[in-house]
C-alpha cells in the first residue's frame, strides 16, 4: 500500500528543479521548499520501512499486518506537519492580500487544531498497538482529518473571494491570471480536503477493514507537499504564456509583474490615483518587459539601410525622368 502510493504520485525532485527558473526568490521561500522536500523524503523512507515490515519481514504472518510499527509516526504525524506547513503558507498569503490578519488567524487556528489532532492520533495508535482498533480514536481522527478538510475549504473560499473581487473588465490579461490562480487554488484545496474526508469516512464507517484507509492516508502528506510546490511552479506555465516575468538573465523574456496593493494607499501617478478611487480592496499592476538582442538590432539596422538605399534609387530615377522631359 505504501509503495503503491509512492508510485502513484509525482515525485518531488522535478518540482524542486523547476524552482531554478526563479533564482531571485527570497531565502524564506527556498527554505520552505527544501523543508517540504525533506519531510516528503522522510515520509517516503519511513513508508518503505513499513511496507518491508508488513510484506517482506512478516510474509505469511497475517497477524503482523495489524501491527502499527512506525506507521503511527509517518502517516498521521508527518501528514499533520506537512499539512500544517502548507496551510500556514496559504494563511500568510491571505493576510498579504487582505491586509488584515483576523481572518487568516482564524484559519491558522483551525490548521493548528488539525495538527494537534494528528499528533494525538499518532500517540493513540502507538498506545493501542493494533491497527484494527483505530476506530476507538474517534475524537482524535475527527480533529485531525475534519480540521484539515475544514481548513482547506476555508482557504479555497477566502482565496477565491479575494481574487475574484480584484477582477476588472479593463485588463483582460490580468483577469486571465486571476482566473488561473483561482482555478489552481480551488483544485488543489478541494483534492486535499476530499482525501481527508475519504480517510475519515473509511476509518469510522469501515473499522474492520482498516487497510482501505491506509493508501489515501499515506497519500495525504504528499498531496499537500505537491500542492504547495504546484503554487510556486505555476509561475513556469505563466511565464511561457507571457503572464509572469522570468529571471533577469533569461534572454528575450516577456512577462507581467503582479503587485497587489490596498486601495487606500497613495500613489504618485495619475492612473494610480484613478484606480485608487475605485472601491476595490487591491489592484494589480501590469508591466511588460521586452529584451532585444544584438542580432535583432543588427537585422533591424540592415533593413533600415536597405530601405533608405531603395528610396534614394527611386528618387534618382524620378529626377532623371524629369530632366529628360524638360530637354
Amino acid at each position: 500500500m505504501a509503495e503503491a502510493t509512492q508510485i502513484a504520485l509525482p515525485p518531488i525532485p522535478p518540482n524542486i528543479a523547476a524552482m531554478s527558473c526563479f533564482p531571485d526568490d527570497k531565502k524564506k521561500i527556498r527554505l520552505l521548499v527544501y523543508g517540504m522536500f525533506f519531510l516528503d523524503t522522510l515520509q517516503s523512507v519511513l513508508a518503505t520501512a513499513d511496507a518491508f515490515h508488513w510484506f517482506a519481514k512478516g510474509f505469511g504472518d497475517m497477524r503482523i499486518l495489524s501491527q502499527p510499527y512506525i506507521s503511527a509516526f509517518d502517516a498521521p504525524m508527518l501528514d499533520g506537519v506537512i499539512a500544517f506547513v502548507a496551510q500556514s503558507f496559504f494563511c500568510w498569503r491571505i493576510g498579504v492580500l487582505q491586509k488584515s490578519w483576523w481572518l487568516p488567524a482564524s484559519v491558522f487556528m483551525v490548521a493548528l487544531a488539525s495538527l494537534v489532532g494528528a499528533i494525538a492520533t499518532g500517540v493513540g495508535t502507538f498506545g493501542l498497538g493494533d491497527l484494527t482498533l483505530l476506530h476507538k480514536l474517534t475524537w482524535q481522527l475527527c480533529l485531525w482529518l475534519g480540521g484539515s478538510a475544514l481548513a482547506d475549504t476555508l482557504i479555497a473560499i477566502i482565496m477565491t473571494n479575494l481574487l475574484l473581487r480584484s477582477r476588472t473588465q479593463q485588463h483582460q490579461q490580468t483577469d486571465k491570471v486571476l482566473v488561473r490562480i483561482v482555478r489552481l487554488t480551488v483544485e488543489t484545496n478541494s483534492v486535499t480536503a476530499s482525501v481527508a474526508v475519504v480517510v475519515l469516512i473509511c476509518l469510522l464507517a469501515i473499522p474492520d477493514n482498516y487497510g482501505i484507509s491506509m493508501a489515501p492516508a499515506y497519500a495525504l502528506g504528499k498531496l499537500y507537499s505537491n500542492t504547495l510546490l504546484a503554487v510556486f511552479n505555476n509561475r513556469v506555465y505563466m511565464s511561457s504564456k507571457g503572464m509572469f516575468p522570468r529571471a533577469p538573465n533569461t534572454a528575450a523574456s516577456t512577462g507581467i509583474d503582479l503587485a497587489f496593493r490596498h486601495a487606500g494607499a497613495s500613489q504618485s501617478t495619475g492612473s494610480s490615483k484613478q484606480l485608487d478611487s475605485q472601491k476595490e480592496p487591491y489592484r494589480i499592476e501590469v508591466f511588460r518587459e521586452t529584451e532585444t538582442t544584438a542580432d535583432e538590432l543588427h537585422t533591424k539596422d540592415y533593413d533600415r539601410r536597405s530601405t533608405t538605399t531603395h528610396e534614394l534609387s527611386l528618387n534618382d530615377e524620378n529626377n532623371s525622368g524629369k530632366q529628360g522631359h524638360i530637354v
